[in-house]
């Protein structure tokens, strides 16, 4: 598997994790709604790698990255007060970071050898 794809597999899993988190222990509406359609975006664009990897996609993959850090950086300040709560959101934001610096690096390493449309 390529970094593209490697990228795309920690979106899925960054997502995944999200949306299950969200699921499982949000109560605020505004932040159940927020995360869950930033997990559905971080899927969407994780499968995208993997399945169709473009240069439009990698984009995509950096603002999602961009989004995902400030959301997840909020949420851990918001929720500093319980341990479990930041820690979760921190968890989140690393792997949001990971994902989009594979993708951002596979593209760049991609470029350079000509196969990316």
């Amino acid at each position: 598997m390529n970094r593209l794809g490697i990228a795309g597999v920690l979106w899925l899993v960054a997502a995944g994790f999200a949306i299950a988190m969200t699921l499982i222990f949000r109560t605020d509406p505004v932040q159940w709604v927020v995360t869950t359609a930033v997990g559905v975006v971080a899927a969407v664009v994780g499968l995208l790698l993997i399945a169709r990897p473009s240069a439009l996609v990698v984009s995509a993959s950096n603002v999602v990255a961009v989004v995902w850090i400030v959301l997840y950086a909020v949420l851990t300040v918001q929720q500093s007060d319980e341990v479990a709560a930041w820690t979760t959101d921190i968890a989140l934001v690393a792997i949001g970071v990971a994902a989009g610096l594979v993708a951002y690096r596979g593209a760049a390493r991609a470029n350079l050898r000509g196969s990316m449309s």
